[in-house]
């Protein structure tokens, strides 16, 4: 890592991590561990800052840390697509959509196959993470507070839980990590994850 900066600016730059993952990634970001850095940020759900130092390529980067890239680079184009899609081009658009889609197949149980009548929980903390559970597989997705609006304020079929202690949720998420039931990035929509969000999908659904 370059150009570091001082614990006051590193506090004001990561707003939305709680504090036990801010300690955290300041300790690695001390230690220029990059690995450890952008594994928190990425458990956070937090976009890699690359103005603190943190090198965008990963040529020279370490075998261990590719999957913790590659939920980046999935978090990273899902952000760009939501944002710039409407003006982007049809060869732009599918460029991305299919590496979203191929991200997704590498890093998703094989026997994951996710139905519209699945159902579906989510718990949200003070801070930005939250984790998405499809009941119905067993399987928990970690994703932001952000990127839940963005897409699934209104969704119907999902049972919403608020927690006031964000222990709690790193809990359950140990917990699935443990049995291998976590995956540490937003399901990609439309194939991971299906929930109606209009009064129309909902009669589609029946």
């Amino acid at each position: 890592m370059v150009d570091k900066v001082a614990w006051t600016e590193f506090r004001k730059i990561h707003t939305g991590i709680s504090r036990e993952l801010k300690s955290s990634a300041w300790n690695a970001y001390k230690k220029d561990d990059f690995k450890e850095y952008l594994s928190i940020c990425q458990e956070a759900g937090f976009e890699t800052p690359l103005d603190v130092g943190v090198v965008e390529t990963v040529e020279d980067t370490p075998v261990t840390v590719e999957e913790d890239t590659v939920f980046v680079e999935y978090a990273k184009l899902g952000r760009r697509l939501n944002r710039f899609g409407i003006s982007m081009t049809v060869d732009e658009k599918r460029t991305i959509e299919a590496r979203l889609a191929e991200i997704a197949r590498e890093t998703i149980p094989d026997n994951y196959k996710c139905t519209p009548t699945d159902g579906w929980q989510i718990w949200f903390g003070p801070t930005q993470q939250c984790l998405l559970i499809n009941t119905t597989r067993k399987l928990a997705f970690t994703c932001s507070r952000s990127w839940w609006q963005k897409r699934y304020l209104n969704a119907m079929y999902v049972q919403r839980e608020l927690v006031n202690d964000e222990k709690q949720i790193a809990r359950m998420r140990s917990s699935y990590e443990m049995r291998r039931k976590l995956v540490k990035r937003a399901p990609l929509p439309d194939v991971e994850i299906m929930l109606p969000t209009s009064a129309a999908e909902y009669r589609m659904r029946g």
